[in-house]
């Protein structure tokens, strides 16, 4: 046996398999079982029985309780056990071992037999639902299976007549014993009767058979002898019954077979047609019918087929005795009420639930009348009033609308509105009602405003004196002859003038009530009354002004219809509006006319524009006030009429204006009225929402109503509030504010939230027998707005609110709100519940405050079973199937022990029967024929399931067969641009890049990364790349004046799903190409240049939230790219795009600095860094954007932006400045900003911001190194900046500042080397103020090396200070006299580190050292007079300075403070061989260049450097010497003990030199004497080019010795 009720949901198009050719195959299938209806279950029988004890799979327990339900349903013993087999596949929610303990427990069995009885007629409704299904769709050839639909009822048409089957399953039904309850059956659930249960279900199904007969009716009509029976069982059982709805179907099943649509046709135009009427074929069939009609009592129900009858009769009767008769029986309809049934039925809620049956209905009713009104006058059909109210509930139906005013006025139903026009304002309710019910179809608002507004009869009534006075009879009619005016109405409009015809319709002794021919507006007298209403001097509570108001109330709603369906009539009505406004003013708050028209105000100003309606509503004080206690006039009504009284009409009305305004996102920003909304919404929570519960109601339909609407408001302020508060747009701020300082408070924990969760339980109606029908789907409705509410409440509250904490906690029946909300998603009677339900589980499964698996308790393993069941049916509702995905994916994030029962991991990873990736894997190998809804989420559970690494899902997954081929399906199949694509598209997309990202990046495996190469073969890569380019340019959100649709206020999902595959593609191409090395540099560069494409196009439409957050992602991968790519063949065009961009961004009212502008700024360093030092200044300058971008980075920097964007664009300025060189290229751009660069310098030192200090303190350096650009530094008193006592610390253990402080030494060295003289003294005073600060590092050296780099960078300024010798002794004489001692403690602690050292050890503090060294030796250098000037003896002896070296030339003690002396220097000479020795024992190149050497081009090479030093060293020594030797002031035995020792010293040295040069010759070398003994030997070797230097002191040694 198939499921029936799967076959309706899958008629309906809410499941995964939508195929026509599944779904004819289930139709035919089920064609037999359509065809014979509920008769296809049969009753009990020995030959079943006996079958079912036959039967090998059933034994025990369960053959037991089979035959008890069978005994029960009143069914046959095998199809008793098919109905429970398939309850057990579709609908039971447990394990095989929980239902043998359930069949051994006779509680437990019990209710599982009630839960079969509900289950078993589901199905049985289902047979008739599905039916109804296919009759409803018969004529609609837009339905996708309009062909197989008509296919399948001539296919059941063939099998036997259906309507013979729908008349059988009828009279089965209503057969006394249908079913036989025991009282053994009564005793089955406790608190309810078994037999309401089968009542109410029987209802349904009569319901529904009646509502599918009659629809088949409508398209195969009737046979005299089908229609003779279905009137008798009608009017023998149904047109009796005491439910409304069943009475009124079989009235319409009646009425409908008349085919009195054939008399109006034929009636007027050829009457010998009507011989042909199909129920005049036999002469004694019509007889039995006719006996039947004229036998019926003269009651309400019947008599409307009473006056149909005698319609027909009288239609077709040919004598007058046959008139007569036609007219009796008339009489006898209006003596049993006339229409007042149809009126009943039409107006009945239940009927409003199937819009086919009510249109239908609408149809019969408005055919008979149309009939009837062209035979008979409409005074002789009773009760006018009943008549145009009748009238007014067909006119609804926009289709009988527009045919009533193309029908002729003077005959039909069109009669009945002129009547009601001429009998108006005297008898007001006909036409208000009539034009009320018009006003609801749009199509015919027009016609209708221009008929109201040329009424030409005027009905009043008048004293009756007052009439014979004023008027003179004529031969015809009445006419006022008198030449003064008398007015009718509260102003002189309406005013009887001279020579106006009138009619007398009727007196009484005092009064006349006169029809006065008189043209004028419905809209001016509704203007004129609302006058007379402001003027009443009397009481308000006379019967007089409660009756006018009631007729102006009337009015009014027309007005409400006419203003909501028709905008243009707005402006006509603004003169009524106020006068309104002033009539509300003056009404009661407890009289029953009063409240009404203040509810038909209220509803008028809903459809006007809200800033006149609240502004209208504030001004009389209605609502209450913001931020005080005073409720306004609604809570005097709410308080004194509509409670006691248990009508909420005001209150209705106010929920619709409430309704309508904040589903206006232009309301939601409008400061002036948000804060009177909020208020009275607050009102609406404390004093309405929360008293639903308690209060009573006349109609329960009122009470679901509010609460849908109060749920609908709070639904789209929240859905609002999530929408908007990231946002930084101020007119958002006002309105967030009030939110979550007002209302999010009361939804949190006040006893709002408590009336939130007691709605929750109102599902629990569904049990109930005795609730009707379509208050159940209301009920439904409401309960669905709650679940959706509290899940938007979970998503924005605070963690540990209220709210979570209810949710977990048990109340008296041991049941939480979570285990409720969880029984409701595996309940049938309302889908919309089950995924509302399903979603909110979802939600509280994010929350990291509760944990469902102990929330649950023993439900959660029943639970995944059922989820999973409803993951493997083919007939399930397919977003059903998504949210419950939806619900595994949040469960994998924050449910840990949730998650293992859905993935149900059995040993050696191997994916068990109940799993929930079973399923999953069948979806993705069929997601081409799927929904992309239930795809989509397919792959969202699969990343979530990745993305949290839920290991051993993983492996199984991996073990799958073609597991990667088929998920990566998407990746490979493109899409259509040129059409519109669905944001699933994208998502899916996305998805499946994430999964791949992480999988390589975790753990790849060779099936991942051959995906990978495939992808790349397929040009997948630069497809997608294109793809996200091409989209970026179309992203569009909704406007801010397009009212707001509830499921997606302020959303666009195709830009949030763009966002996530921009996001995921930026994941999968680091981890593709830059974490992974891929050696694909030609597809590198294409990506690198679509991404920067990508980002130009996006940063151009930067007013939409989406792009600001995908101009991120592209930023930031675009500065990975060329981080790790930078050979990109095309630098010039990048450099132009990044400058385009930040443009772009710098001029956009967003904040972009992080999200846009600094990746920018970091790509493009990247691509500076990148480019050849030899093409780099030609490749800026060929971008052509240069100029734009120096003054860019400069406004930037200007503008104080935060430390990381100002770091940054100093950062690309200095490479700019240091790349150009010629300062023509920039400096003109940044010269008016550099006094600008200096104070914010000084205020980042101030502030102690050190990486930006150091940022800029670089680009001051690079500046500096420029003539003009130190000039302009000088200008901006740059001396100030460079004295900050900030800039090092107090004490040498203090380092945090040392990169700042090398910097300010940097740039006292470069101004000092360009600016030279100018800038001379500064850098003397520099130095003198940082004098026991160079003192103190120099020190520090003789214990430790931690201050070398310090030491290195003071060395370099005092080299470049000795040039100025004599400023500086000027200047700071103390200073300078301390660098003999400088020299004097230094030379001999290097001397040591380089005889003791092993120079591997530490390379930079060895070339730190020799830098030093090099630094304070070119120092003396410089100090000392040129060597060959005193050698040419050219110096005059009064200019000679004093000696720098004392005359001594023991070994120095290590640590010893005292001026430099002989001793010191060849001790330092012999440390600088014994390094040379060690670092290289070949022969090298003495450099010629001692400057660019301390420049340190050449740093690494610390042999040059040794050997530099021992050359400077052997020229100071020799300088040295002969300027003593000049200046003769040692006598002849010091002069010959200075010789003797020098001489020695330096000869020992050059034997080193000799020694060192001799290991490093090559074979091939001329042979050179090995002694040095002899000067020819000594001479030979020192004439090598490359030791020129030493044969010069080779010759001073011997001339020295001489």
């Amino acid at each position: 046996m198939d499921c029936m009720q799967s076959l309706y949901c899958v008629l309906n198009g809410n499941t995964a398999t939508r195929e026509e050719g599944s779904i004819i195959s289930a139709l035919k299938n089920s064609r037999s079982r359509l065809h014979q209806g509920i008769l296809h279950f049969k009753p009990p029988s020995e030959k079943a029985r006996s079958q079912l004890d036959d039967q090998k799979s059933v034994r025990g327990i369960k053959l037991e309780f089979v035959k008890k339900a069978s005994v029960l349903l009143n069914l046959d013993e095998l199809q008793s056990l098919q109905v429970f087999q398939l309850y057990l596949a579709e609908e039971y929610k447990d394990t095989p071992t929980s239902l043998n303990n359930t069949l051994q427990n006779i509680k437990t069995q019990q209710v599982l037999l009630i839960q079969l009885l509900k289950f078993y007629f589901a199905e049985r409704l289902a047979c008739i639902q599905c039916l109804f299904y296919l009759l409803s769709h018969l004529k609609n050839e837009d339905h996708p299976l309009h062909e197989a639909v008509k296919l399948e009822i001539e296919s059941m048409n063939n099998i036997g007549d259906v309507r013979k089957s729908l008349t059988n399953q009828i009279k089965s039904i209503l057969q006394p014993g249908y079913f036989n309850v025991t009282v053994e059956d009564e005793n089955l659930m406790s608190g309810h009767s078994i037999k309401s249960i089968f009542a109410s279900e029987l209802l349904k199904e009569l319901t529904e058979l009646l509502k599918t007969q009659l629809v088949y009716n409508h398209h195969f009509p009737h046979t005299q002898e089908s229609y003779l029976i279905q009137s008798s069982l009608v009017f023998s059982q149904i047109i009796s019954h005491d439910s409304v709805l069943i009475s009124g179907l079989g009235l319409m099943l009646t009425l409908d077979g008349l085919d009195i649509d054939y008399i109006f046709e034929h009636f007027d135009k050829d009457k010998t047609r009507l011989e042909k009427y199909y129920l005049l074929e036999d002469k004694a069939l019509y007889d039995k019918l006719n006996s039947l009609y004229c036998t019926l009592p003269a009651t309400k129900s019947n008599a409307p087929l009473l006056i149909a009858w005698a319609v027909l009769r009288y239609s077709l009767a040919t004598t007058s005795k046959d008139q007569a008769e036609s007219r009796h029986l008339g009489q006898q309809g209006l003596k049993g009420g006339g229409v007042g049934s149809i009126l009943a039925f039409l107006t009945s809620p239940a009927l409003y639930t199937c819009s086919v049956t009510l249109q239908l209905s609408r149809i019969i009713v408005y055919k008979v009348l149309a009939t009837t009104l062209t035979i008979f006058h409409e005074d002789t059909l009773g009760d006018t009033n009943v008549l145009a109210r009748v009238i007014s509930e067909v006119l609804q139906e926009e289709m009988l609308a527009l045919e009533f005013w193309d029908a002729c006025a003077e005959k039909g139903v069109a009669v009945i509105l002129s009547s009601a026009a001429s009998a108006f304002p005297h008898a007001y309710k006909p036409l208000t009602s009539i034009c009320y019910s018009l006003a609801s179809s749009t199509s015919s608002c027009d016609r209708l405003v221009q008929y109201i507004s040329s009424l030409s009869l005027f009905t009043t009534e008048m004293p009756r004196s007052t009439f014979y006075n004023m008027v003179v009879e004529t031969d015809v009619e009445w006419m006022y002859t008198n030449p003064s005016p008398v007015p009718l109405t509260a102003d002189r409009e309406f005013v009887v003038k001279p020579n106006t015809q009138c009619n007398l319709l009727g007196t009484t002794s005092t009064t006349a009530v006169v029809q006065w021919l008189h043209d004028y507006s419905l809209f001016s007298y509704l203007d004129n009354e609302l006058l007379t209403l402001i003027r009443w001097s009397g009481s308000t509570s006379d019967k007089t002004f409660c009756w006018r108001l009631e007729r102006v109330t009337d009015m009014l709603s027309v007005v409400y219809k006419l203003a909501k369906h028709f905008q243009e009539i707005i402006e006509v009505i603004t003169v009524t509006i106020e006068r309104v406004s002033t009539v509300v003013t003056k009404l009661r708050s407890d009289m029953l006319e009063h409240v009404r028209f203040t509810s038909v105000a209220l509803k008028l100003y809903s459809v006007i524009p809200y800033k006149t309606s609240w502004s209208i509503l504030n001004n009389i004080s209605f609502i209450p006030k913001f931020d005080t206690s005073f409720g306004g006039v609604y809570a005097n009504i709410l308080n004194y009429y509509e409670r006691p009284n248990t009508q909420f009409p005001v209150t209705v009305a106010l929920l619709k204006l409430l309704k309508r305004c904040f589903g206006i996102k232009q309301f939601l920003l409008d400061n002036e009225h948000i804060n009177m909304s909020i208020s009275v919404l607050l009102f609406v929570l404390q004093d309405v929402f929360c008293g639903l519960q308690k209060w009573r109601f006349d109609d329960p339909l009122v009470k679901l109503k509010m609460s849908k609407s109060i749920l609908v408001v709070i639904k789209s302020v929240l859905t609002y509030y999530s929408k908007i508060k990231e946002d930084t747009n101020d007119n958002n701020q006002y309105t967030m504010s009030l939110i979550e300082e007002q209302l999010l408070p009361a939804l949190y924990s006040g006893s709002a939230h408590v009336t939130l969760l007691n709605m929750v339980s109102w599902c629990n109606v569904m049990d109930n027998p005795n609730v009707e029908y379509y208050l159940q789907k209301k009920v439904c409705s409401v309960v669905s707005h709650t679940l959706t509410i509290l899940s938007l409440i979970i998503k924005l509250s605070p963690s540990l609110s209220g709210l979570e904490h209810a949710l977990v906690a048990c109340g008296a029946d041991n049941m939480n709100i979570t285990s409720l909300i969880a029984s409701y998603t595996y309940q049938s009677y309302s889908s919309k519940v089950s995924l509302h339900a399903t979603r909110l589980l979802t939600d509280i499964a994010t929350t990291d405050t509760v944990s469902l698996y102990s929330a649950l308790g023993s439900t959660t393993v029943p639970l995944s079973l059922v989820f999973v069941n409803r993951l493997t049916s083919r007939s399930q509702n397919v977003y059903i199937k998504s949210s419950i995905l939806d619900f595994i994916s949040a469960a994998v994030e924050a449910q840990p022990s949730v998650t293992e029962l859905f993935m149900n991991i059995e040993k050696d990873n191997v994916i068990g029967e109940s799993s929930c990736l079973q399923p999953v894997l069948d979806y993705i190998k069929r997601a081409k024929n799927l929904p992309l809804v239930l795809v989509c989420s397919v792959y969202r559970l699969l990343y979530k399931v990745w993305h949290f690494r839920h290991t051993a899902a993983i492996t199984a997954l991996k073990k799958t067969k073609d597991f990667w081929e088929v998920l990566c399906v998407p990746c490979f199949d493109e899409i259509q641009l040129d059409k519109p694509v669905s944001s699933y598209h994208l998502l899916i997309r996305a998805y499946t890049f994430h999964i791949i990202a992480n999988d390589i990046y975790h753990v790849p495996c060779e099936e991942t990364l051959a995906m990978v190469k495939s992808l790349q073969e397929r040009d997948c890569f630069l497809y997608w790349t294109k793809v996200l380019k091409r989209i970026c340019s179309s992203i569009d959100e909704l406007s801010s004046d397009q009212p707001l649709r509830q499921e997606l206020m302020f959303n666009s999902p195709f830009s949030e799903a763009y966002l996530s595959l921009v996001r995921a593609w930026r994941s999968f191409i680091i981890v593709t190409l830059v974490v992974n090395d891929n050696d694909d540099d030609k597809l590198k560069d294409s990506i690198t240049f679509h991404i920067a494409g990508a980002l130009y196009n996006q940063t151009a439409r930067l007013d939409k939230r989406v792009t600001l957050k995908a101009s991120a992602e592209f930023a930031s991968l675009l500065a990975i790219l060329l981080k790790r790519h930078k050979n990109t063949s095309d630098q010039p065009v990048l450099v132009k795009v990044c400058v385009q961009v930040l443009e772009t961004a710098t001029k956009s009212q967003h904040d972009l600095n992080q999200i846009v502008i600094i990746p920018v700024l970091a790509s493009l360093l990247n691509v500076f860094q990148s480019l050849p030092t030899d093409t780099k200044a030609e490749v800026l300058k060929n971008s052509g954007s240069i100029p734009e971008l120096i003054v860019l980075l400069c406004n930037q920097i200007v503008l104080s932006n935060p430390n990381q964007l100002l770091s940054l664009s100093c950062a690309a300025l200095t490479q700019i400045i240091s790349t150009l060189g010629v300062k023509d290229h920039w400096f003109s751009n940044i010269k008016h900003v550099l006094p600008g660069i200096v104070r914010l310098t000084e205020e980042a030192v101030m502030n102690g911001s050190n990486e930006v200090s150091e940022a800029l303190l670089s680009l001051i350096l690079c500046v500096a190194s420029y003539k003009e650009g130190a000039s302009v530094l000088q200008w901006s008193n740059i001396q100030r900046l460079l004295c900050f006592a900030q800039f090092y610390p107090d004490r040498l253990e203090h380092t945090t500042q040392h990169n700042l402080w090398f910097l300010v030494l940097q740039i006292v060295e470069t101004m000092l080397q360009t600016l030279e003289m100018k800038f001379a003294e500064d850098a003397i005073l520099f130095t003198s103020i940082r004098h026991n600060r160079l003192m103190s590092v120099i020190g520090s050296l003789r214990y430790d090396f931690t201050h070398a780099a310090e030491a290195e960078y003071f060395s370099r300024l005092l080299y470049n200070l000795a040039f100025y010798l004599d400023m500086w002794h000027l200047k700071a004489a103390h200073c300078l006299s301390d660098v003999g001692t400088i020299v004097g403690t230094l030379f001999p602690v290097i001397s040591h580190y380089f005889t003791t050292t092993n120079p591997k050890d530490n390379p930079d503090l060895l070339s730190k050292m020799l830098a030093i060294l090099g630094n304070f030796v070119s120092m003396l250098r410089v100090m000392t007079p040129p060597l060959l000037s005193l050698l040419k003896e050219k110096i005059v002896m009064d200019t000679m300075p004093a000696p720098l070296l004392a005359i001594n030339f023991s070994s120095p003690i290590l640590g010893a403070e005292g001026p430099p002396t002989y001793g010191i220097l060849t001790n330092c000479m012999r440390g600088c061989m014994t390094l040379l020795q060690k670092i290289d024992p070949l022969r090298v190149n003495t450099p010629t260049k001692p400057d660019s050497l301390l420049k340190g081009n050449d740093n690494n090479n610390a042999k040059n450097k040794a050997i530099y030093c021992i050359e400077n060293l052997l020229y100071v020594l020799m300088s040295q010497s002969q300027l003593v030797l000049h200046l003769g002031s040692l006598d002849q035995a010091e002069l010959h003990h200075f010789k003797r020792e020098l001489a020695t010293e330096l000869k020992t040295l050059l034997e080193g030199v000799h020694r060192h040069y001799r290991r490093g010759l090559h074979s091939t070398s001329p042979r050179i004497d090995r002694t040095i003994s002899t000067s020819s030997s000594m001479g030979n070797m020192f004439e090598h080019h490359s030791l020129a230097f030493f044969k010069l002191g080779y010759y001073f040694v011997n001339t020295l010795v001489q």
